[in-house]
């Protein structure tokens, strides 16, 4: 089975609890998170964040600290999941092992 993608700061923080974030698992989201998100507000770059911190598995309070590249770079991330795309690729980590024979 393939390690699980994850997602590494270019710029690591502090968090509120004074802990370092540098690396954070990702997690695939599913229609009741957007759902969830169109809840909370209809701002697209408000639900942008929520999704994106639901994605990393962070509050919205960690995710408003990450560096200007680090939080494009999960902006990405999210679009090319929400596209169906590589997320490895746009993590600069080449193509996930099998994906040739899943395009077949």
């Amino acid at each position: 089975m393939a390690e699980p993608l994850s997602f590494t700061l270019k710029f690591p923080f502090k968090n509120a609890a004074g802990d370092t974030i540098s690396k954070l698992p990702i997690k695939r989201l599913k229609r009741k998170d957007i759902s969830a998100a169109q809840t909370h507000t209809k701002d697209e770059a408000a639900m942008e964040d929520i999704l994106v911190a639901k994605l990393l598995g962070i509050t919205i309070e960690d995710l408003v600290e990450f560096d200007i590249a680090d939080s494009k770079l999960a902006t990405e991330v999210l679009r090319e999941m929400a596209n169906g795309g590589d997320l490895a690729a746009v993590l600069g980590r080449g193509a996930v092992a099998g994906a040739e024979a899943a395009a077949v």
